[in-house]
């Protein structure tokens, strides 16, 4: 596990692990077992919920915050996409995180997706982990397909915050910033910087190792 989060952290290729590590082949066998077996989401899922318990909330939330990054493809097999309005060819990571900026289910797509038409299957996953929510929370960019989708059921609600009119430069959005901050904090990991992974599924779970690394570092602090 340091091994494996040797890489995530510094962004280093498996064949450069340090002397002091495992060889680079074993913490990638045991990456792939770890992703191939189910249990990233599984564990990210547990260590939410213990979180929440220690912040004095209930284990389930009711509110998801939803939101949507592009990232430069580095990976040369890899699937990818342009994002014409960020002017990035690469990838688009669809989150759902929760009103502490804990993420609660992620989906990669091609960039050149819209982030509502990402956000449609995240939201259904997002319902299997966590059924009690309720209220989901996006910007402007998420319109009346996204809304009439999630609203289909009757019994959630979508909450669209809207940049203010007039706003120069950075605003800091009521709720909606917990999502970008919680971006921000994942994305220190330098493997994340830029997506170097050829196959989707293992982008997904980068992304949800970045989360668990968080997770225990907060419980283990409270």
């Amino acid at each position: 596990m340091n091994g494996i989060r040797y890489v995530q952290r510094y962004g280093i290729p498996w064949d450069a692990m340090p002397k002091d590590l495992p060889p680079g082949s074993i913490c990638y066998d045991y990456w792939r077992l770890l992703i191939d077996g189910g249990h990233m989401e599984r564990i990210n899922h547990h260590l939410v919920m213990a979180d929440r318990e220690k912040a004095g909330r209930e284990a389930s939330p009711t509110l998801a915050i939803i939101d949507a990054q592009s990232v430069k493809c580095d990976a040369p097999q890899g699937k990818r996409g342009y994002d014409a309005g960020k002017k990035v060819l690469g990838r688009k990571r669809h989150v759902a995180v929760d009103s502490d900026g804990r993420l609660l289910a992620v989906r990669v797509t091609t960039a050149d997706v819209q982030d509502q038409d990402g956000g449609i299957p995240l939201v259904r996953r997002l319902v299997r982990l966590c059924p009690w929510i309720r209220t989901i929370v996006v910007d402007s960019g998420y319109k009346n397909r996204f809304i009439d989708a999630v609203q289909a059921g009757g019994s959630r609600a979508v909450e669209v915050i809207k940049r203010p009119a007039f706003a120069k430069g950075f605003v800091l959005l009521p709720k909606r910033w917990r999502v970008e901050q919680s971006l921000g904090a994942m994305t220190i990991s330098r493997r994340l910087k830029i997506d170097y992974e050829t196959l989707i599924h293992v982008s997904v779970a980068a992304m949800i190792f970045a989360s668990i690394t968080r997770l225990i570092a907060s419980i283990t602090m409270r």
